[in-house]
């Protein structure tokens, strides 16, 4: 009987300590981050161009899907292709490279760039795009990394580092990475799973106390109207209205993952309208509400080609208007343009904005 007892006490020590291990390699293999931290930055000052009042700022926002090109099915779409070729990174990286050059921008927010992750052939893709003749400062942070994703079953996707990043003829400052609300998951599917976030920074403009503020952003793409956009948006919204509430210019962009306002999703295949809210449930409804949109829903009805962004798997033409950019009441949009380039799922959108007096 004491033999029993010394055995399942030693069985209970050995699964505490196996737990416990299990749990300290999860936390060492994963990226947890707080609700606010400060984002990585590189920034020449003395490359930095001065932002002054009335000067007008041509700005990029664009989700380039990792840098892999459309060559692939990939298994969240519905197909099996995990990890792309180093060639074809290599290739669709200068391919976005050479558009920057051609739009020059002033400023670029892109999402979904990977840093040395292995489905990207372990390009950094922040270097390769970087560059320093042309833009100042960056600012970057992670949304999804991971020393080892064990998913998808057929093939795994091994080590992940995907980034928000700003790039900036202008000074950058007080970078910071604001958290984002995470799906409804189980604590295992959240620990390997993306950590969806706000980049912001401040660029000073000459002889004015509050600063251009910038946000980039990346909203769930999967959440199934599990609520969690809606606390995204309620989130985001709250920075937004922070920089509105001071008196700051600002401008925000990225992939919001949502339709506009009045967009049905039942247009759209079954398998994609699944991922979208109904008309009277999308929560961005109330952004469109609250901000002001670059792009007004009107402007879209009469011309949605010219304005869709989002290019499904196997199509040939946009069929939806999922990236969107709003901006302060103080910055007046001059331009508005979908760049018809097909490196991507995404179209990039370049504006340019007037800086208020």
């Amino acid at each position: 009987m004491k033999t029993l007892w010394m055995i399942g006490k030693i069985a209970l020590v050995l699964l505490v300590v196996l737990i416990a291990g299990g749990f300290i390699l999860l936390r060492a293999m994963n990226f947890f981050p707080p609700d606010k931290m400060k984002a990585e930055t590189a920034c020449d000052g003395a490359k930095a161009v001065e932002l002054k009042p009335g000067d007008k700022v041509k700005i990029l926002s664009w989700n380039i899907q990792f840098g892999t090109s459309r060559k692939y099915h990939y298994f969240y779409d519905g197909g099996k292709d995990v990890i792309a070729e180093k060639d074809v990174v290599d290739a669709t990286v200068k391919g976005i490279a050479d558009v920057v050059e051609k739009l020059q921008p002033d400023i670029i927010l892109w999402q979904e760039i990977d840093r040395n992750s292995k489905r990207s052939a372990y390009v950094d893709q922040l270097k390769k795009l970087w560059n320093p003749k042309r833009f100042a400062c960056y600012a970057t942070t992670p949304y999804f990394r991971s020393a080892y994703v064990p998913t998808p079953n057929h093939q795994h996707m091994g080590r992940v580092d995907m980034q928000l990043t700003i790039f900036s003829r202008y000074k950058l400052e007080n970078p910071t990475r604001f958290a984002l609300p995470m799906l409804k998951e189980s604590f295992l599917r959240r620990a390997f799973n993306l950590k969806r976030a706000v980049l912001r920074a401040e660029i000073p403009i000459k002889g004015q106390k509050n600063p251009l503020v910038v946000f980039d952003t990346h909203f769930s793409a999967f959440s199934f109207g599990d609520g969690t956009l809606e606390k995204q948006v309620a989130r985001f919204s709250e920075l937004l209205q922070e920089a509105e509430t001071q008196g700051s210019p600002w401008v925000a962009a990225g992939d919001f993952n949502m339709l506009p306002p009045g967009d049905n999703p039942k247009r759209l295949k079954p398998e994609e309208a699944k991922y979208y809210n109904s008309p009277e449930t999308n929560p961005i409804q109330k952004m469109f509400k609250q901000f002001h949109s670059a792009l007004s829903v009107d402007a879209y009805k009469k011309d949605k080609a010219k304005f869709n962004t989002y290019l499904p798997w196997g199509a040939k033409k946009t069929d939806r208007w999922i990236d969107h950019v709003f901006t302060s009441k103080k910055v007046k949009v001059e331009t508005y343009q979908v760049v018809q380039s097909f490196l991507s799922d995404h179209l990039p959108i370049i504006f340019e904005v007037t800086i208020p007096k």
